[in-house]
């Protein structure tokens, strides 16, 4: 009977535990919204990956990486005296640890300059990413405006050519999806009929959409490919690639136009350099 009924609550574990988890946590939603398609695409054709749509993604993310904050936090004040010992006791002992945290500061300022100068290695992740995103998008399910899903039928028609409001209320209709007029926004219409706004719309203009929402599919390619999304992040090589161009003979066409080009340039810096848009760029090496 000595001993306590019940045992005290451990922080320190309940911390380290909590802190651990996040961690895993925040790594696995990071991955997740690393790869996902952007805002428009997503939205649109309401993306999912394991049922969670990105901007539930980007709340786990949210929530998850203030926790681990909250618990590091934490973690650092109930050890804070074995810190200060650990710090204290190698600096007595070697210049080590000095040298240590001089590496590490010059590893993470290389890595800030490097990301912000926008310089290879550190713009390749970056242009990965990109395209990662853009891979998602297919022509036949893009939103023919972007964030048209925010919009209502009247507005959409109002900025889409060879579109009728009246005629999408009545595709709509005979598609068996009740729509009181065109002043509804197609996304919370959408949501009503357990639709993406993708089909919705598709059913409005009077088109068939093949595959499920929330599908990633391929950016497209060969020659009809127009690069309108994220066209600046590609480098030549990538974009040559794509539209099946030789790259030696593109950078040789560019040059001929007084246009210094490499391979590895990005488009938006090629552009820079001769003071004009990487549309302009597209245009010429698609003529």
């Amino acid at each position: 009977m000595g001993r306590k009924a019940k045992q005290e609550f451990n922080w320190r574990g309940f911390v380290s535990v909590t802190t651990g988890l996040s961690f895993l946590a925040m790594s696995i939603t990071g991955i997740v919204l690393f790869i996902t398609p952007k805002g428009r695409v997503a939205h649109w054709v309401e993306w999912r990956i394991l049922g969670l749509t990105k901007d539930q993604w980007g709340g786990l993310h949210i929530w998850f990486s203030l926790i681990f904050l909250v618990m590091a936090a934490f973690h650092i004040y109930l050890n804070w005296q074995p810190f200060l010992n650990y710090f204290r006791d190698r600096a007595r002992r070697t210049y080590a640890l000095g040298r240590e945290w001089l590496f590490s500061l010059i590893i993470c300022s290389i890595i800030l300059i490097g990301t912000l100068a926008d310089i290879t290695p550190f713009s390749s992740l970056l242009v990965w990413n990109e395209l990662i995103k853009n891979s998602w998008e297919v022509s036949s399910r893009q939103a023919p405006i972007p964030h048209a899903e925010l919009m209502t039928l009247a507005e959409i028609a109002d900025k889409v050519k060879g579109i009728d409001s009246e005629t999408m209320v009545t595709n709509l209709r005979a598609g068996g999806i009740d729509v009181e007029s065109a002043h509804v926004i197609v996304g919370q219409l959408a949501e009503e009929n357990n639709l993406s706004p993708s089909q919705l719309y598709a059913t409005a203009v009077g088109q068939s959409l093949s595959g499920r929402a929330g599908e990633g599919g391929k950016a497209n390619s060969g020659k009809g490919y127009r690069g309108r999304y994220g066209l600046g992040q590609l480098t030549l090589q990538q974009y040559c690639n794509r539209i099946g161009l030789d790259v030696n003979e593109t950078v040789e066409k560019l040059r001929n136009k007084s246009i210094q080009a490499r391979p590895d340039m990005l488009l938006r810096d090629i552009a820079h350099g001769a003071g004009i848009h990487a549309s302009d760029i597209r245009d010429i090496l698609e003529q």
